[in-house]
């Protein structure tokens, strides 16, 4: 199975050239699934503290256009997040594009930071019931962990007992943290018994923020990583074995009885 994971601009103007390379890559490397970053498709709005309408209704239809063209990369699966508004309430939330069947609900993020830059609490909504529930695809199982989640690894462990095979944990985080979030895509991996995916945001953002990049691939068991993106290679795309994975429930911590 191949997988693509990569880092594309949270400027909007950037972030057009990075779709043609995208499509570029993906052409050439035909994997089974991509992982785009976390709310991709738009400039990150929860900079800002105070809520504004006007941008959150932006950001939807940004999402809405840009999700139209998914058609237009070769992967068999593509698992992107997107703001929801319904009930007078906004959701990001994540699902799976399969082209000829369409785009199903994989995971709505339900745990949020309140810092600056990342007013998110403020911003978003967290579902009540707090489902982390895995996905069955043709032939194999994900789960999702959106950002912030990647921290709350217990998770991770239940998802794990639940036989995912891919782990995939969409980001927006800044280039000041970035070998901490890695290491803990690491420590998932081993957690969760399955390959961890992260994509993430690139480039600079409002108020000159900086964004990290920094996608990677970390392997089940040992964490180890398959390959990771940067500046100068802003798409990674791997083969690996689903039967490491499948392996990895039989070994430590997984059988671990709770």
């Amino acid at each position: 199975m191949k997988l693509t994971v990569c880092e594309l601009s949270d400027n909007e103007q950037d972030f057009t050239g990075d779709w043609a390379d995208l499509k570029t890559h993906l052409n050439t490397h035909q994997p089974d699934l991509l992982l785009l970053p976390e709310l991709p498709f738009c400039q990150w709005i929860a900079s800002e503290k105070a809520v504004n309408d006007a941008a959150k209704i932006r950001s939807v239809k940004k999402h809405e256009q840009w999700i139209g063209r998914l058609n237009e990369l070769s992967a068999r699966y593509i698992v992107y997040t997107r703001p929801v508004v319904a009930s007078a309430k906004c959701y990001n939330t994540a699902f799976v594009y399969q082209k000829g069947v369409g785009h199903t609900k994989l995971h709505t993020k339900c745990y949020f930071p309140e810092e600056p830059h990342f007013w998110e609490a403020t911003w978003y909504d967290a579902e009540e019931d707090k489902p982390f529930e895995p996905l069955q695809l043709d032939g194999f199982k994900i789960g999702a962990l959106l950002c912030t989640e990647m921290w709350f690894t217990q998770y991770a462990r239940q998802y794990g007992k639940q036989g995912v095979d891919l782990l995939v944990c969409p980001r927006a985080t800044g280039a000041g943290s970035v070998s901490q979030w890695v290491r803990c895509g690491q420590t998932l991996a081993v957690i969760s018994g399955a390959y961890c995916l992260s994509s993430n945001k690139s480039g600079i953002g409002a108020n000159n923020f900086q964004w990290g990049g920094n996608g990677f691939i970390a392997q089940p068991m040992d964490g180890a990583l398959s390959g990771n993106t940067n500046a100068g290679r802003k798409f990674f795309t791997t083969e690996i074995d689903l039967g490491k994975s499948r392996e990895a429930k039989l070994d430590y911590p997984l059988y671990v009885k709770e």
